[in-house]
């Protein structure tokens, strides 16, 4: 069916040009002809064309090779997506030019090079496939996919990447057809042509290859149709998952006894067969591919048959065993696998005891057997064994593990692998964590097991403890040599290791604790001993040798401090004893010497002896240890460990919590202070943090902050909170490490949870903000002339302030810690915020005050209550829209210098604008109706500004920022709860704009729901206001017509009630709303002048109201954003996108018949008839009200409604007419 015109040497040498295009400009005259000749009929496709065409358009006029034709649509001898799909087959069945067969993609694709590109073909019949294969009639669909394996059988041949897209299109047909026809899901039948006796193995290898395609396209989740796509996937693991894998095992059982080239490809693609099979998500509970190491495999009770047969691990031992390389590996994988069956999927306790022992046997010979040996020589071997090590023992008990026969031989032969394991780290690094994570498991339910067991488990573990230390301490010289990445450089992967680590040496603590005890105390003396050369200048040792040395034992004891804490951290509470806790007295007081050592060490070494990096691993590990001593020892629970306190005491005089939280903050408050050295900038700064953040948590907690309160050296630190050492606070160092430039306001905010601990701190907090004190009033004289400051000091000055402020007042809580702060910052301070603003605009000043604010202003925790009698919520709001007002005449009157600057210069200011004014309209502190009430234009001019802002930013921009539209909807939302409607008008241009933005927000499918969630709330605020005025409006008209008629009166009959008014136009066509007015009293007795004047207002369409009936387009674009939305999509947030539907349909129930009626058509004939019924089923039992019984009633249909669409697929429906390219 090649169209006549585009011939197939044409279209050869067009496929050459799109791969290796002279020029930019033909390539993309190249794709915009394909496009043309090969069309999607995807929005997608056609936008990407666009842009295309227009691109090359722009470059076209140097070009002669390829003619500069600007296509737009499509052949006009295509017409239908199955029309397309039939050209795309005759391609691939009349073309042999490998550029044809190529993927079409705008990146260069390196055909030697077996990039892995798709076929051109193959390519676009996937997309016509995933876009319109509803649209297909079933023969074309079963045609279209037996055309596809035809193809694959008949190009046994072709490059493996065309194999490999042919396989991948198969699998997706065979998917997308799996639930509608049964002969989708004949699946072994129909690739039983390529196992025929007398084949050659190629064909095998890409029949295997294919059924791997398809299982891993059946277990691949869509965001679009999720339950759909589980649906098929349960259909196919309980139909044909079993039976691909049984004959996969048989395949490979044949394959044992052969040794060729072929047959080795062959038993490799079989195991990734079986690989993925047991790598199903059988249950739905994967939550990504990364997860391949949690839980077990939660394979049916059908697989019972398999498994309980010996058959299956015999094969993949066997194959393990004969085979090396890639297969050795493949086939240990498999075995992991297979050690990660659920307990609970055997019959009986024989039957799984049969299977764990079966494993445990062979684990054994394979230790003990130099042919096993042999193989564990290799690291990809050795890898996975010790994987399949941790699964075994993650998935099945200990309790069923010792009932094997010769247990003990097995835990002792897995004990001398894992120590050689561990010592020979260095040569499988990655390998050690599954050792730890076997053992750990081991002695985490050992209390399951006889003491006897217990006994042989805890010795191996002594000695497993005392390897992995030594690992550790190699670890520190061999990272100083540049042999091995660092550990240390990763403290969050450190600690996990680590964890497991004191799991391990805590099962029989007192003989581990020993061992590290005293390689602590060698290495210190050794260290003590370097200090004191260093100290002299020996000359026995040159500097660099002296150096080398130092660095090697500070990187060392660094280990040994890590390992330390870990132990203490280890500690459970309610099963420490006594013994327990007094090693790790023991082992703190060492510790704890070190410390001293090294801060005196600190003070006194010569600069050519120091190394920034060395600084900060051992400060980091000495915070370590503070943060884990704290959580074991400091706290509600630490009376119950006097052992650790008597021995802390004799030594160091530590008596309890108090002293210790002592040491903690003398010691590490160094850590704040720099040295001056810029080599040394980057370490410190990350000290910083890691400090800042030992403190938060000390300050976070109820006795731990407590205690600090009444220590002496936090008493000196609020007297003196900005020294001239913490080269943090200077706000000329600037960091672009976002936890670094957030050190300033995470240290105020942790002062004022301490400052805040106590009841009465009046006293206490007019110290504190002395300091500040004294620096504003500088500023105030600068600003007044009589400073001698200059203008970049006091920007720098108010820079710092506002950020320590902003930490300052982000932790207070509670009406009587924030009204000490109002009183001491308003009105005293606020002219300089506004004269900053006005100074400062363009700077990084004017954000951080911004930021300030919006703390300053948010009322979280209620702590923002005045007196009734207190005029400051008004006072407050008044100084918040001077400061916006400012602010946001500056933001629209600052040009861009690029559009790429759009963010920085604009946008975020914008943002911070919204984030301001949505806590200051949702405070609840401020009665708005006063500045109306008194004519004061706080209100009005901040709401002018924002609506100037938001015309300001093109939609698509805000969508495109996240922290951008977070803020906006945040802001609209609010605003919608009750400030929009009572405005006595608004600017039709800006409700354009925003009913825009709520609806185009709808479709982007992200992660993160807020924005729309949002949006949708706003929505329904909306139409809950315009509904209930209507039907409220509907009573009054009823009212009054009744009183005419009482009275004699006739009443007007040519009113018609806004709920069946087809508004249309914009809002200055007043006649197309006519409203039935009732008369002026409704008893027919004169009434007062106010009385009239109360009723005729009352009778006045309200403007939101008449804007919705004159512009139905409006709730037409925002019902089809969310049906689109609540119907095609899987969405977590599925709930509040429903919500606004209801008001939608009642405000526009002729638009919503029509929608829905030409969307039942748009469905292929044989499921109209069931969408009519799941349709007609939405609106059952609604009544025209939104009462919380009618929404929750609508809500159900509307669940009820996805599951119905969620079990077919459906085609969406635009409802719009052709002609219309738009919302507005």
């Amino acid at each position: 069916m090649m169209a006549a015109s585009l011939d197939l040497h044409s279209l050869e040498q067009y496929c050459e040009t799109l791969y290796n295009p002279s020029n930019q400009a033909s390539r993309l005259q190249v794709e915009s002809l394909l496009n043309y000749h090969f069309p999607t009929f995807s929005l997608a496709t056609a936008a990407s064309t666009s842009t295309s065409s227009s691109s090359a358009a722009a470059q076209a006029q140097a070009q002669s090779d390829v003619a500069a034709v600007d296509l737009k649509g499509h052949s006009p001898s295509i017409n239908t997506p199955i029309e397309s799909a039939l050209f795309c087959r005759s391609l691939l069945e009349n073309t042999q030019n490998p550029y044809a067969l190529m993927q079409w993609e705008t990146g260069v694709v390196k055909i030697l090079g077996y990039s892995l590109g798709e076929a051109f073909a193959t390519s676009r019949l996937k997309n016509l496939v995933e876009d319109h294969f509803t649209t297909f009639t079933t023969p074309e669909q079963l045609g279209l996919r037996t055309f596809v394996l035809r193809y694959i059988y008949q190009n046994p041949d072709a490059q493996p990447f065309i194999i490999t897209a042919q396989a991948q299109l198969f699998a997706i047909i065979t998917k997308l057809g799996w639930l509608e026809n049964e002969e989708f899901r004949a699946l072994l039948d129909q690739i039983q042509v390529f196992f025929q006796p007398g084949h050659p193995i190629a064909y095998r290898i890409i029949g295997t290859r294919i059924l791997t395609a398809v299982a891993t396209e059946m277990n691949l989740p869509s965001s679009r149709h999720a339950t759909k796509c589980r649906k098929i996937a349960v259909s196919f693991r309980d139909a044909q998952l079993l039976p691909v894998f049984q004959f996969a095992l048989t395949t490979l059982k044949s394959l044992l006894q052969a040794s060729d080239v072929e047959s080795a490809k062959l038993r490799d693609s079989v195991l990734q067969l079986m690989k993925m099979c047991l790598g199903f998500d059988f249950i739905g509970t994967l939550p990504d591919e990364s997860s391949d190491d949690v839980g077990s495999i939660q394979a049916m009770t059908t697989w019972r048959i398999v498994f309980e047969e010996p058959e299956y691990l015999e094969v993949l031992w066997e194959c393990w065993k004969k085979f090396s390389g890639t297969t050795s590996i493949l086939a240990m994988e498999s075995l992991s696998q297979a050690a990660s069956i659920r307990r609970s999927l055997f019959s009986s306790d024989e039957t799984r005891n049969i299977y764990i022992h079966y494993i445990m046997r062979e684990t054994v010979l394979t230790i003990k057997s130099q042919e096993g040996q042999a193989k564990l020589q290799e690291v990809g071997n050795f890898h996975e064994f010790c994987r399949m090590l941790s699964k075994f023992r993650s998935t099945f008990q200990l309790s069923e593990i010792c009932e094997y026969k010769e247990f003990e031989q097995w835990i002792s032969l897995v004990g001398e692998f894992s120590s050689r394991g561990i010592h020979s780290w260095k040569w499988s690094p990655n390998s050690i964590p599954y050792l730890l994570t076997f053992w750990s498991k081991m002695v985490s339910s050992i209390s399951s097991a006889k003491q006897a067991t217990q006994d042989y488990i805890q010795g191996i573990t002594v000695d497993l403890s005392r390897a992995y230390l030594k690992s550790r301490l190699e670890c520190a010289q061999a990272a100083l040599d540049g042999e091995v990445d660092d550990p240390l450089e990763s403290e969050e992967e450190l600690v996990t290791t680590l964890e497991m680590y004191a799991t391990l040496s805590r099962s029989k603590y007192v003989d581990s604790g020993r061992f590290v005890l005293a390689e602590f105390k060698d290495i210190f003396k050794k260290y003590r001993e370097l200090i004191q050369r260093a100290s002299l200048g020996s000359p026995s040792l040159n500097g660099s040798s002296i150096k080398e040395q130092l660095t090697v034992v500070e990187m060392q004891l660094t280990w040994m401090v890590y390992m330390i804490s870990a132990l203490i951290g280890g500690r459970i509470s309610y099963q420490s004893t006594g013994e327990q806790d007094q090693m790790d007295g023991e082992l703190s007081s060492e510790v704890l010497g070190f410390i001293q050592q090294a801060q005196m060490w600190t003070t006194q070494r010569p600069l050519y002896l120091a190394s920034p990096d060395a600084h900060l691993y051992v400060q980091s590990a000495i915070l370590f240890f503070y943060t884990q001593f704290r959580s074991s020892y400091i706290g509600e629970e630490s009376s119950k460990s006097a052992k650790v306190y008597t021995l802390l005491t004799e030594r160091w005089g530590l008596t309890g919590p108090n002293q210790v939280l002592d040491v903690i903050m003398n010691s590490s408050l160094g850590n704040l202070r720099s040295s001056g050295d810029p080599e040394w900038r980057k370490q410190e700064d990350q000290l910083v943090v890691r400090t800042l953040r030992l403190y938060t948590q000390l300050a976070s907690g109820y006795s731990s902050v407590k205690h600090i309160r009444k220590l002496d050296t936090t008493k000196a630190l609020l007297k003196n909170h900005n020294p001239s050492d913490f080269r943090f606070l200077d706000p000329s160092k600037k960091s672009s490490d976002t936890s670094v430039a957030r050190s300033r306001m995470n240290y105020y905010t942790m002062l004022s949870r301490v400052l805040f601990a106590e009841d009465n701190v009046d006293a206490d907090f007019w110290r504190f903000v002395r300091p500040w004190e004294l620096t504003l009033d500088q500023v105030t004289l600068a600003f007044e002339g009589t400073s001698e400051l200059t203008e970049e000091q006091i920007r720098l000055i108010l820079l710092g302030i506002f950020k320590d402020l902003r930490g300052f007042v982000s932790s207070i809580t509670n009406r009587k810690q924030y009204t000490l702060f109002f009183d001491w910052f308003y009105p005293a301070y606020t002219p300089i915020v506004v004269r900053a603003i006005e100074i400062w605009p363009h700077d990084e000043l004017g954000i951080a005050i911004l930021r300030f604010w919006h703390e300053f202003v948010s009322n979280k925790s209620s702590r923002v209550t005045f007196d009734s009698s207190s005029p400051n919520g008004i006072l407050l709001f008044r100084e918040t829209s001077n400061i916006l007002y400012t602010y946001g005449q500056n933001l629209l009157n600052r040009p861009l210098s690029s559009p790429s600057a759009r963010w920085t210069e604009k946008y975020k200011g914008i943002m911070l604008y919204f984030n301001v004014l949505s806590a200051s309209l949702s405070g609840k502190y401020v009665n708005f109706g006063v500045f109306k009430l008194y004519g004061d234009k706080a209100l009005d001019q901040v709401l002018n500004v924002f609506f100037s802002l938001m015309l300001a930013i093109p939609v698509e921009d805000i969508i495109a920022f996240p922290k951008l539209a977070n803020a906006y909807f945040s802001v609209i939302d609010v605003f919608a709860s009750d400030h929009m409607t009572g405005l006595p008008m608004m600017p039709h241009p800006v409700l354009a704009y925003i009913f825009q933005a709520l609806g185009d927000i709808i479709p982007p499918q992200n992660p993160d729901t807020i924005c729309s969630t949002m949006a949708c709330s706003a929505m329904d605020k909306i139409c809950a206001f315009v509904l209930n005025w209507i039907l409220k409006d509907k009573v009054r008209k009823e009212e009054g017509l009744e009183a005419l008629q009482a009275a004699g009166g006739s009443p007007d009959l040519s009113g018609r009630s806004l709920l069946t008014t087809a508004g249309s136009g914009n809002n200055s066509q007043r006649s197309s709303v006519e409203l039935s007015r009732g008369a002026l009293s409704s008893n027919g007795r004169p009434v007062s002048k106010r009385r009239q004047q109360q009723q005729q207002k009352q009778q006045e369409t309200h403007w939101l109201v008449e804007y919705l009936m004159a512009n139905k387009d409006i709730l037409s674009y925002l019902f089809l954003a969310l049906f689109q939305a609540v119907a095609f999509e899987n969405r977590s947030n599925y709930w509040s996108l429903s919500r606004p539907l209801l008001g939608l349909i009642l405000l526009n129930r002729d638009f919503y018949n029509e929608y829905v009626s030409g969307f039942i058509q748009s469905q292929l004939p044989d499921r109209q008839e069931h969408i009519q019924t799941a349709v007609t089923a939405l609106m059952e039992g609604i009544e025209c009200n939104l009462t919380t019984l009618n929404r929750d009633r609508f809500t159900q249909n509307v669940t009820n409604f996805r599951r119905e669409c969620t079990q077919m697929t459906l085609m969406a429906s635009n409802g719009l007419p052709s002609d219309d390219n738009g919302m507005l």
